[in-house]
């Protein structure tokens, strides 16, 4: 296969113009000279701007578009106080330097996993703000921040745990008010299905669990004083917005009341007057000493009794049997 090559062209370049000792300097200055002198000129037209434009920062900070990304964040409900992160993995997994590791939660009572994070910790030294990990997340729990003064000559506080990576949600709607309105309706829905399998404070942000723990322990104390309520606070509570330390309390003592009812309690009487499915009146008498599964079977039988003495009443009557014939015999007569 033959290549065809170009030809060389020689260029002849004049003899190099001989400069005087000093005179590049001497040029330089004149250029600072030009810039310094013109940095008192005053533009009073578009015709006359000249110079190069900077922010004086720090006093001036440049303004920065939603979907900048520095590094990332976890976010939590301040309502609730309970994180969006349900430990699922997902941006571990994708993290091309592998700078993301986390620990699922588990139930102290029963040791089984619950959909909450325990340890969540990032290398920002080595993350390179991708934003696979804020793409990739489900529930919309970890965002891309926009802080960049991360300077320090502490190499240590680079790997950043779950206590300094938590921010709550109104934190992220500021500095990205439309991205968030487009997920909000459906990540809050899905932290909702989450707080009900998480016991305890389980998936509380760490700053709020302790004052949460703290809440729970002076409920625990004046518990045997108060009188329960016998029915759970609906709009009928007082008016006022609860604080997540108040309305995690008055859950926690929700869910120890119901696992201190008795699992053989009989079912509250029905009401006066009341009347089952058939349009009979319903039996109020149970007594509290009959097993629930012995008072339903009796019910049971006596609905079918019911039913079966009607049926019989609405039969119709059968048709009276035809009478017996004489028997006919060929035998004469004696």
């Amino acid at each position: 296969m033959a290549i065809e090559r170009g030809n060389v062209i020689i260029v002849e370049r004049g003899r190099r113009k001989e400069r005087l000792p000093g005179s590049g300097l001497l040029e330089g200055m004149a250029v600072v000279w030009r810039h310094w002198q013109g940095s008192f000129r005053k533009n009073r037209s578009f015709s006359q701007i000249h110079g190069t434009f900077t922010l004086e920062y720090p006093e001036e900070r440049p303004k920065l578009p939603e979907a900048y990304r520095n590094m990332p964040i976890l976010l939590y409900d301040e309502e609730t106080g309970h994180e969006l992160c349900t430990s699922c993995f997902q941006c571990q997994r994708i993290c091309p330097p592998q700078v993301i590791h986390m620990t699922q939660a588990k139930d102290p009572a029963t040791g089984k996993p619950v959909p909450a994070v325990a340890e969540f910790v990032i290398e920002y030294d080595a993350c390179m703000s991708c934003g696979f990990c804020a793409e990739v997340c489900p529930f919309d729990a970890i965002k891309m921040d926009h802080e960049f003064e991360l300077s320090t000559a502490d190499h240590g506080s680079l790997t950043v745990a779950k206590e300094q990576l938590n921010r709550p949600i109104g934190y992220y709607e500021r500095i990205a008010p439309t991205m968030w309105a487009e997920v909000r309706e459906q990540a809050l829905k899905k932290l909702q299905g989450n707080i009900k399998r998480r016991p305890g404070v389980l998936g509380m942000a760490p700053n709020l669990a302790e004052k949460i723990a703290a809440r729970l322990r002076e409920l625990a104390t004046t518990a045997p004083v108060e009188a329960a309520p016998t029915t759970p606070p609906g709009p009928s509570a007082p008016a006022g917005r609860l604080s997540p330390e108040e309305k995690a309390a008055r859950l926690a003592a929700i869910r120890a009341r119901n696992d201190a009812a008795p699992a053989d309690a009989p079912p509250p009487p029905a009401p006066a007057g009341a009347r089952d499915g058939h349009g009979e009146p319903a039996p109020s008498d149970v007594p509290p000493a009959v097993n629930p599964a012995d008072a339903k079977a009796a019910r049971l039988a006596a609905i079918r009794a019911r039913n079966a003495a009607r049926a019989q009443e609405q039969a119709p009557p059968e048709p009276p049997a035809p009478p017996a014939s004489r028997a006919r015999t060929d035998e004469p007569e004696g």
